[in-house]
């Protein structure tokens, strides 16, 4: 899976989970508190435009004197079944992500 750029720009996208759904993702620029909505159309859920096969975590040190990296997890986990959530780390804490494929830019924009 190649790198995703972020942030991502507000405007609305063409997003798909590789299933059966595809739907337009609208991401509002943030508020004054820095704060951003994302908005699926036509009553899709984030399940739907989910990638499930594709985990993605984010690993971070809960205290200055550790490391932390995805390389610490015990290789028999992996793979990891859909629906499964990602190992946990010793020291760390973890924020998963879902993985939407953005596949246009919506014309509307």
């Amino acid at each position: 899976m190649e790198k995703p750029t972020f942030p991502l720009p507000p405007g609305k996208y063409v997003v798909t989970g590789g299933r059966e759904v595809t739907a337009i993702l609208t991401i509002y620029p943030k508020d004054k508190e820095g704060s951003q909505r994302w908005e699926l159309e036509n009553g899709a859920k984030l399940y739907d435009e989910t990638h499930l096969p594709c985990h993605a975590v984010r690993y971070t040190p809960e205290t200055n004197d550790h490391s932390c990296s995805p390389e610490m997890a015990p290789k028999s986990v992996f793979p990891i079944a859909p629906g499964i959530p990602m190992p946990s780390i010793k020291g760390c804490s973890k924020k998963e992500y879902a993985v939407l494929f953005v596949i246009g830019v919506s014309v509307e924009n």
